[in-house]
C-alpha cells in the first residue's frame, strides 16, 4: 500500500493532482476501509496504469480486501465539484434496499467500498450477438429494476446516455444479469424519470441501432403513448403496458 504514493501510483490516488498530504490520507482511508492492495486493470487508463472508470468525480479502481474478497473502489477526485462522495453512498445504500446497485460495502469521505461487477456494458453486449430470449429477458429486468428507483423515488440521473451506466454481469453459462451502476448523479429531490429513460435510450435513442439488429423495435407512437401514461402514474399496470407495447411481455 505504501508504494501508492509514489509515481505513477500516486496519480491515480489523487487524481489528478497528487499532493503528500492527501496522498497520506488516502492510505489511513484504505487501510481503515480493510483494503490490503490496489489491482491496476480496465479499459480505461491513467497515464501508463489501468483502472476500471474515470469520471468527473473520481477513479475506479479494483482491490482486494484483507480477508481476500475482490471489490471495487471509488476514489474522489481532488478537483471534483463535492467535498466528499458522502450522498453518493447514502444513494447507492438506498439502492441496495431494492436490490438495485453495485452492493455498498463501506466507505469513508473519499472512498467508496462496493461490490466488483464483472461485465460488459450494455452496447457492447449487445454487439456480441447475443440470443433474442436473453436480451428479451436481460432488459425486461433491467426496466423492472429502474422502476423500483422510480417508486422509491430515487433517480439516477444519467440513464438518458445509459452506454456506460449498465453492466450485463454473466450469471452461468446462460444467464445474465443488468447491473445499474454509478449513482454520482442520483438524487431524490427532483421526480423521478429512470424507467422513461431508459426505455427511450433502448428503443428509440442510441441504443435501438443494436436491438433492432437482434429483435423487432415497438411502434413508435405507440410506445410515446403508453410511456405517457406510465409517467402520469407510475403504476404496475402502466409498466405492464409500456413492456407489453416493446415486445418483453405477452399480452395482459
Amino acid at each position: 500500500m505504501e508504494k501508492l504514493v509514489k509515481k505513477p501510483f500516486s496519480l491515480v490516488l489523487a487524481y489528478p493532482r497528487p499532493d503528500e498530504a492527501v496522498l497520506r490520507d488516502r492510505i489511513r482511508q484504505l487501510k481503515e476501509l480493510g483494503i490490503s492492495h490496489v489491482e491496476f486493470c480496465g479499459r480505461k487508463s491513467i497515464g501508463k496504469l489501468n483502472v476500471l472508470g474515470k469520471g468527473h468525480v473520481g477513479v475506479v479502481l479494483a482491490a482486494k480486501t484483507e480477508s481476500g474478497l475482490k471489490v471495487a473502489l471509488k476514489i474522489r477526485r481532488v478537483d471534483a465539484d463535492r467535498e466528499n462522495l458522502g450522498h453518493e453512498a447514502e444513494m447507492l445504500k438506498l439502492a441496495n434496499s431494492v436490490g438495485v446497485g453495485p452492493k455498498l460495502l463501506a466507505h469513508t469521505g473519499d472512498v467508496i467500498v462496493m461490490e466488483f461487477i464483472e461485465g460488459q456494458h450494455l452496447p457492447e453486449w449487445l454487439s456480441t450477438g447475443p440470443d433474442k430470449d436473453h436480451v428479451v429477458e436481460v432488459l425486461r429486468e433491467l426496466f423492472e429494476k429502474c422502476w423500483k428507483l422510480d417508486q422509491i423515488g430515487l433517480d439516477h440521473g444519467e440513464l438518458s446516455r445509459a452506454h456506460s451506466h449498465v453492466l450485463v454481469e454473466p450469471r452461468g453459462p446462460s444467464a445474465f444479469e443488468p447491473r445499474l451502476v454509478d449513482f454520482e448523479s442520483a438524487s431524490t429531490r427532483r421526480r423521478p424519470s429512470n424507467f422513461t429513460s431508459i426505455c427511450q435510450y433502448v428503443f428509440i435513442g442510441g441504443l435501438s441501432g443494436l436491438v433492432a439488429r437482434i429483435m423487432s423495435l415497438p411502434d413508435r407512437e405507440d410506445l410515446i403513448r403508453a410511456l405517457r401514461a406510465y409517467k402520469a402514474q407510475m403504476g404496475r399496470e402502466e409498466l405492464d403496458r409500456v413492456l407489453e407495447a416493446c415486445g418483453l411481455i405477452k399480452h395482459i
